[in-house]
């Protein structure tokens, strides 16, 4: 017989040394011996969508070359339109290379999703590094860059020419991933080789909103066959396994447990 049915979860209830509501441990009233074949999935997911599109520490930074001189730009954290990032965008790099002085504009090109920044006096000449040259450089911004959202990856050199960022998607984490320490087996992969997800969860609503998901076939069981449960630790994470910012807003789940026999 299982010791218990389902675990309900609630960030608000982590432990007092958790770091945060997306990277936290939950202990749990009392001890849980898991029987042999015993199996778990993840349901009710409730996640509110509450980090920002660019986000401090993440991908706030262009490196830029302006007549020959290098420049590390940052961008204000925050939601953004396409049109308002744009002008983020050329307004940072104003401001960074001559606060007096506008020698950007940008413009919104709504045909095809994208902003375009051009030089106000075109006897300048600009650039802005892809990351494949940011790496090269050892630049400050490796690791931090907004080009994967502004679709930076093929250099324009170092010429007079407007930059013309690619189709841009304001919302580019398609999946979150929850990863779970102490239950489970470790038999699921992601392709940058994280073997602790238990549940793939896709971003199914708009900054602001509630994230919802629920199993419609409660099939897909993951094994915890054997394991003592008394403490576990969780963390939300994008696919490239950073912990995801909800800015202090919790988020809830369940832990659905069953007797599976021969992985069915």
């Amino acid at each position: 017989m299982l010791p218990i049915k389902k675990i309900y979860i609630d960030t608000r209830f982590k432990s007092s040394d958790s770091r945060s509501d997306s990277d936290f441990k939950i202990d749990l009233p009392t001890t849980l011996l898991m029987p042999e074949d015993t199996g778990f999935y993840i349901d009710d997911v409730c996640i509110p969508h509450t980090w920002y599109t660019v986000e401090t520490g993440r991908n706030d930074k262009l490196h830029i070359s302006f007549n020959a001189s290098d420049a590390v730009v940052t961008i204000p954290e925050g939601n953004y339109t396409i049109l308002s990032l744009g002008t983020a965008i050329a307004t940072a790099m104003n401001l960074q290379l001559h606060p007096t002085t506008i020698n950007f504009t940008s413009e919104y090109i709504a045909i095809k999703n994208s902003f375009k920044i051009t030089l106000v006096t075109t006897t300048n000449r600009f650039q802005i590094f892809t990351d494949v040259q940011l790496k090269a450089m050892n630049s400050a911004a490796v690791g931090s860059s907004i080009n994967s959202l502004i679709k930076n990856y093929k250099s324009k050199g170092d010429n007079n020419l407007p930059f013309v960022s690619g189709f841009i998607d304001m919302i580019p984490r398609r999946n979150l991933y929850l990863c779970c320490s102490g239950l489970g087996n470790f038999n699921t992969v992601t392709l940058n080789g994280n073997r602790n997800v238990v549940k793939k969860i896709p971003v199914n609503a708009d900054p602001g909103d509630m994230i919802f998901d629920q199993t419609v076939t409660g099939m897909d069981y993951l094994d915890c066959s054997g394991q003592t449960l008394s403490r576990i630790s969780f963390q939300l994470t994008d696919a490239y396994g950073n912990v995801i910012n909800l800015h202090e807003n919790h988020f809830s789940f369940s832990i659905v447990f069953s007797r599976v026999q021969d992985g069915t």
